[in-house]
């Protein structure tokens, strides 16, 4: 747990201190997917310094060559060196870095850390979750009529469509939707209570890997639009109980 803590908070002072500079962005999948410089060196800090003290350790990257599969074995480290890098390269200050360990397919570590405001999300598999040191609990208990949600918008363009329908739907329901660019973030902010309620499609392991495990041990509720929570799946609802069921609901009848 020490050791992903340590390795993000690494990662995130560098990114902070090349904040604001001028940066070599490329062009990914399409114009809104971005990587810099920084993503490619903070990646390296953090699998440098995991390596130093786990040399058995494998990864699953984002600014990787290996894919997105998550080999089904020991001390596997799932890692987004800076989740949100269009809001990182727009000067915008709302980013992440999230690791995550897998072991046999079970997230059992997570360490999100948000270098502009300083906030260390963590938590160990049935351990509870803790921010700079103080267990988190999501105890809000809103209906869904007064809810306060967050959702992102996919790479994929097929995908689009459906997110806007959600979108349309769920704001005429509830008390108000944002799209904040991280979903590392949001879901730790969903833990600590500040949101009711996330989903997303169009997703990759290194986006919810840290964040899931965070919201659960603080009491969320995360699954998939129809099965269990899947790291491969690329959906995510994740709610406090008062809405979960229903959110997924309403998500699932959007055609």
């Amino acid at each position: 747990m020490k050791l992903i803590c340590e390795a993000a908070k690494k990662a995130g002072i560098f990114a902070k201190e090349k904040f604001e500079k001028e940066h070599v962005i490329n062009v990914k999948t399409r114009v809104s997917d971005v990587v810099t410089e920084v993503d490619v060196t903070c990646q390296k800090i953090i699998v440098d310094t995991i390596l130093e003290h786990l040399p058995e350790a494998r990864f699953v990257l984002e600014e990787g060559d290996g894919g997105t599969k998550i080999p089904n074995a020991e001390c596997i480290f799932v890692v987004d060196p800076i989740d949100g890098t269009l809001n990182y390269v727009h000067s915008l200050p709302y980013f992440a870095v999230s690791i995550a360990r897998i072991d046999y397919g079970e997230i059992t570590e997570a360490a999100v850390y948000l270098p502009m405001t300083d906030e260390m999300f963590y938590a160990k598999k049935g351990s509870g979750a803790f921010l700079n040191g103080t267990q988190i609990v999501n105890k809000n208990r809103s209906s869904l009529e007064k809810s306060f949600l967050v959702t992102g918008w996919p790479y994929d363009e097929s995908l689009f469509d459906w997110t806007l329908k959600s979108i349309e739907r769920l704001t005429k329901i509830t008390q108000e939707i944002r799209i904040l660019g991280s979903s590392a973030a949001e879901l730790c902010y969903l833990a600590c209570g500040k949101l009711d309620g996330y989903w997303e499609v169009g997703l990759k392991p290194w986006d919810t890997a840290g964040g899931v495990l965070i919201a659960r041990e603080a009491g969320v509720i995360v699954t998939g639009l129809e099965k269990d929570y899947d790291l491969e799946s690329g959906e995510i609802v994740a709610a406090i109980p008062s809405i979960h069921e229903k959110l997924r609901k309403i998500l699932r009848e959007i055609k």
